[in-house]
């Protein structure tokens, strides 16, 4: 997972090429965003304890 920082270097989320992955973090709760080979998207959303 490579991180992904805002322009005063806040982390926004973490992105992974290789999974084609996306996660974000925010209060307490856990997006994941993943991109098919075929053009589908796929989102799931947890609670991060």
């Amino acid at each position: 997972m490579q991180d992904v920082r805002n322009a005063v270097g806040k982390l926004v989320c973490r992105a992974d090429g290789k999974s084609h992955r996306v996660e974000i973090v925010r209060k307490g709760q856990l997006t994941v965003v993943s991109f098919g080979r075929n053009g589908s998207v796929r989102v799931t959303n947890a609670s991060k304890q």
